[in-house]
């Protein structure tokens, strides 16, 4: 076969299969494209794989979001990554190898969902910097994953909202099934979700991340688009190039991650200052609960001493808490009083403070009139576990034993 020819049925074969080893030339690019990066203020960029729209916000030092300000002192604090993880220790993390992470995608999940716009928040010298990246169509996906698989390193600590359990291995799909990569590379990982429900919950209730910007940050969004909607608005767009909605989109998705830094913040102001930072006894007992998991116990009675000095009632589950967490510390004294404050609870928690302080009279004091009073008294409680009734008959059986031996020795002399 002459070479011509063969030269000519490869390049019949590359067109045939798409393949191509230069850039995308412009002259290429749809006319819609174009239109799409102009409509929403971003620009196209083209590379091997396709084409994508990048759209950049830099958010400046003294931004407000809601009651919080964007400042140096903020952006140059260490995270300390135990107010996040269980795990870790001392380690702490500057803002500098940190990316926050938020998607908008096209369903829920499954081999079909596609994350068609990405958004990267960072902290850099002019304060805090977003990059979106959205692709105009399905075919632009690896185009887009390429060029985001660049920011992720192995020294990177990456901060989602529910991105564990989503963001994350949705990502990971798609990078797998666009052959872009077989994993994220990144040191770290902080689900705010998670950390927001351990600290607010007792008191919130609900941790979306739009009742923790109202509730914690003060911010209200207006004319905020649901989330069950976002899908629509890609599709209308591929249907019928309708971008009246996207830029509504590309508003949510860019609050959800600057939340996340103000969120990640406070966070960490809450276990950095041991509570120093919080106005509600409930978040500064959910604290204290965070410190017991870690074994940090020594912090606890700072925390109950500001919990102390707030207005209202301390819940009964709390002052139970504290009550065991001084024993555990070897503060008898303190333990007493406060289970003396339960004891009177017809509950679960009565029942409860009422046994600590039979175990504490019967085997430390050696009061065993003290320990059978209570121990009755915590037979009066309602809501006793059925596992603890046969032992409560057998404690004040025992009880009285004791106490029939001590009156035949004494007795005796």
């Amino acid at each position: 076969m002459a070479r011509t020819q063969l030269t000519d049925q490869l390049n019949r074969l590359k067109r045939h299969l798409c393949v191509s080893s230069a850039p995308v030339s412009k002259t290429k690019i749809p006319s819609r494209y174009l239109a799409f990066a102009e409509a929403l203020g971003g620009k196209l960029i083209t590379n091997n794989a396709g084409n994508y729209c990048l759209i950049r916000t830099v958010f400046p030092l003294g931004y407000r979001h809601g009651s919080h300000k964007l400042t140096i002192a903020g952006i140059n604090s260490p995270l300390p990554l135990a107010a996040f993880d269980l795990n870790c220790n001392s380690e702490t993390i500057d803002f500098g190898s940190v990316i926050f992470i938020d998607t908008e995608t096209t369903g829920l999940g499954g081999a079909g969902a596609v994350a068609f716009l990405v958004g990267i928040g960072r902290i850099i010298d002019e304060g805090f910097e977003l990059l979106q990246y959205i692709i105009p169509d399905y075919s632009d996906e690896t185009a887009m994953l390429e060029d985001l698989n660049s920011i992720f390193s192995d020294e990177l600590t990456v901060v989602t909202f529910n991105g564990k359990s989503f963001d994350l291995p949705l990502l990971t799909d798609r990078f797998i099934i666009n052959r872009v990569g077989r994993k994220l590379s990144f040191k770290h990982h902080l689900d705010l979700l998670h950390s927001s429900r351990r600290l607010f919950k007792r008191r919130l209730q609900s941790c979306t991340l739009t009742n923790l910007e109202r509730e914690l940050l003060g911010f209200h969004r207006t004319d905020d688009i649901p989330g069950y909607l976002v899908p629509s608005v890609f599709f209308d767009w591929l249907n019928g190039a309708d971008l009246s909605k996207m830029n509504a989109v590309i508003e949510h998705n860019r609050l959800d991650i600057v939340s996340l830094f103000f969120l990640a913040r406070l966070i960490s102001e809450a276990y950095s200052t041991t509570g120093g930072s919080l106005e509600f006894s409930e978040d500064l007992h959910s604290l204290s609960k965070w410190y017991d998991r870690r074994q940090e116990r020594e912090k606890i009675e700072f925390v109950y001493n500001q919990a102390e000095g707030l207005s209202g009632d301390m819940s009964v589950e709390a002052v139970l808490f504290y009550a065991r967490s001084f024993k555990r510390l070897r503060k008898f004294d303190e333990s007493i009083e406060l289970l003396s404050k339960v004891t009177s609870e017809n509950s679960r928690h009565g029942f409860l403070a009422n046994i600590e302080l039979a175990v504490h009279y019967e085997h430390r004091l050696k009061d065993l009139h003290k320990a059978l009073e209570h121990t009755a008294q915590a037979g009066r409680c309602q809501e006793i576990p059925a596992s603890q009734k046969v032992k409560l008959r057998k404690r004040v059986e025992r009880l009285k034993l004791k106490l029939k031996k001590s009156k035949l020795t004494v007795g005796k002399f």
